[in-house]
């Protein structure tokens, strides 16, 4: 198989296509449309981002998208380890010095068992000033026995439980520059497609139970529930899961492609 870049241009050249022309179709940047024609792939956002470039181009081209990803794969992608970053990160407290001094713990057993027996001797002082030893007007057996009048409630029954309601989180990607974007919610429905937002734009807001999210960089912030997350500046692609319980970092393989 002859290679991937120069496939790609001798077929655009053949048909007689402008790099722009693909550009607007694929909504792919030019630059990166280059890249991939020269396989100058250090250029590119990382290898998620490659294959569906590649996919996304050979589909305008009429060529068969999976031999080129699978070629891709083959000859130029490594295994790598998905950094985990987070949006915020966790400050480790400084360690507070230990007291020297006589140990304690006998003296908390020893005031333990002195409040317990207090406890007891107040509850056998007061045990028998009840009235009517020690019953409650309520606790008569004729009034125990006595049914419930129409529409009233018996004493002991159960409140019903009130019904819980699906909590739903509200997301919206807004790009600070020109960044690709692919939303997935909960029921596997892609919100956004794997589009690459200029700056300024934005997608959304969505609502869904839980949504999948994948920014190619730094440029693609999160407002969840009106508050705005920076996502970490990086090169690489990383996957978040936005739940109402919050966000976590997707491991390697469980970021949503749109693909």
């Amino acid at each position: 198989m002859a290679d991937i870049g120069s496939l790609l241009r001798e077929t655009r050249i053949r048909n007689k296509i402008d790099i722009t022309t693909v550009e607007e179709a694929t909504k792919i940047r030019a630059k990166y449309l280059r890249a991939l024609e020269n396989e100058e792939w250090i250029l590119l956002p990382g290898p998620t981002y490659v294959k569906t470039f590649l996919r996304t181009y050979a589909q305008f081209l009429g060529l068969d998208p999976h031999l080129l990803v699978e070629e891709y794969s083959a000859r130029f992608e490594e295994p790598e380890e998905l950094e985990v970053a987070a949006f915020t990160p966790k400050r480790r407290l400084p360690e507070r010095p230990r007291r020297m001094g006589p140990p304690r713990r006998g003296i908390g057993i020893a005031l333990f068992v002195l409040g317990f027996l207090g406890f007891l001797l107040v509850l056998g002082l007061t045990g028998g000033d009840e009235p009517n030893g020690g019953r409650t007007r309520d606790s008569t057996p004729a009034q125990r026995d006595r049914p419930a009048a129409a529409g009233e409630r018996p004493r002991n029954a159960k409140q019903p439980a009130p019904p819980t309601k699906r909590r739903r989180v509200r997301l919206e990607v807004i790009a600070a520059r020109p960044v690709w974007v692919c939303v997935v919610d909960s029921s596997d429905r892609e919100r956004v497609g794997g589009v690459v937002l200029q700056a300024g734009k934005h997608e959304g807001p969505f609502r869904s139970r839980f949504f999948r999210v994948t920014v190619g960089n730094g440029g693609g912030d999160l407002r969840i529930d009106g508050r705005r997350r920076d996502t970490p500046d990086r090169s690489k692609p990383l996957g978040y899961q936005v739940r109402p319980s919050g966000v976590t970092v997707l491991g390697q393989g469980k970021s949503p492609t749109c693909g």
